[in-house]
């Protein structure tokens, strides 16, 4: 398989865009990617050259925060991805391209779903909260599992992640810089651990490897320049905007 070069300069300004979204709304880098790729060019591709870009992108992340990193937050779920991910793996090679781009969608919507109600509607925290629910080692694996059956099917494990996460915070055993923390070096964990996977089964292609090469920079820049448009703009009615657009894009994978 060669390199198609049209495809290549729409793979790059997709990972752009979302590197650009994810600086200003704090989230989407995965959801946004993942959600244009299959658009244009094959899913399974898709999510092979945005599991190695994204492994950068996390590692980014966690830089910033590395401060906040605690091992121990990180290995709990971790425990459950390392059992999850192969069984995403065999999911996402048995899969059409059809049934990838449906499960895709389906799991940007629930994404979308959770994103809204435990991050942008104030009375579902505080519910949280009232709960008194204190997670448990047991819910952190189950996290992780879940996480890493969708990491490795489809890569986008963030749905479980974002429950796990927010009953942790509602708890008050996280604040928002270590599930920050903790969650990119999850994240860039599972996409790690999924690309080995794949490259062992030899779905990891020199075309695809140059492909998320040449968009790096395409990450990079649209990663300053979100932080840059950070400062100037409302950041709860671009998070909406976003995900509005998130649902349309998840919507189209549905039925197309």
């Amino acid at each position: 398989m060669g390199i198609d070069l049209l495809q290549m300069g729409a793979t790059a300004f997709v990972f752009f865009i979302a590197a650009v979204i994810h600086g200003i709304a704090g989230f989407g880098f995965a959801q946004v990617s993942m959600g244009l790729l299959p658009l244009f060019r094959s899913a399974g591709t898709a999510s092979v050259v945005f599991s190695m870009v994204a492994i950068v992108a996390n590692a980014r992340v966690l830089w910033s925060v590395r401060e906040d990193f605690e091992w121990k937050d990180w290995a709990i779920p971790v425990a459950g991805l390392a059992v999850g991910v192969p069984v995403g793996i065999h999911f996402f090679q048995q899969f059409s391209e059809d049934q990838l781009r449906f499960f895709i969608g389906a799991t940007l919507l629930l994404a979308v779903t959770l994103i809204v109600a435990m991050r942008q509607l104030p009375f579902v925290r505080n519910w949280i909260e009232e709960t008194g629910f204190k997670p448990g080692w047991t819910s952190g694996v189950a996290a992780g599992f879940l996480a890493g059956i969708l990491g490795g099917a489809i890569a986008i494990p963030g749905p479980p992640m974002i429950m796990y996460g927010t009953f942790m915070v509602g708890a008050g055993l996280w604040k928002g810089r270590r599930m920050k923390a903790v969650f990119t070096a999850f994240f860039g964990t599972v996409q790690l651990y999924r690309l080995a996977t794949l490259l062992i089964a030899g779905s990891v292609t020199a075309p695809l490897v140059t492909e998320a090469a040449l968009g790096l920079p395409a990450l990079f820049l649209g990663a300053w320049l979100g932080i840059l448009i950070f400062r100037y703009i409302s950041q709860r009615i671009f998070r909406w905007v976003v995900l509005a657009m998130l649902t349309a894009n998840a919507l189209i994978l549905l039925v197309g």
